[in-house]
């Protein structure tokens, strides 16, 4: 129930304009940049983005905050490791600070 409304939380934060940050809205923090990477690898389930990562299967779809954490930050960027639920695979997503995708992978440094 906790991940299914943590789910709805980050579909409906998805659509809120300062769920974003780019062109004017200003730049992410980490807070932000781990919230876009987790509703970025869940759009990633539906179909193929054109990232290193591929799409990805369902079972990527339900993410809690427990499975996100910050990998590494640097001068206008984060990495985002997400851990699949029941299992050690992970993605790592490059968050810009203008709140734009740079890469998806699996594998780490990228």
């Amino acid at each position: 129930m906790k991940a299914l409304l943590l789910s709805a939380l980050l579909t409906l934060s998805a659509f809120s304009g300062t769920a974003q940050a780019h062109g004017d809205h200003g730049m992410l923090d980490e807070r932000g940049a781990m919230g876009l990477a987790a509703r970025v690898v869940q759009k990633m389930t539906i179909r193929d983005y054109g990232f290193t990562a591929g799409q990805l299967d369902s079972s990527w779809q339900s993410i809690s905050k427990d499975q996100v954490v910050l990998k590494e930050s640097g001068p206008g960027f984060y990495v985002v490791e997400i851990t699949k639920v029941g299992s050690e695979e992970k993605v790592y997503v490059k968050v810009l600070e203008n709140g734009d995708i740079s890469d998806v992978s699996k594998v780490y440094p990228f």
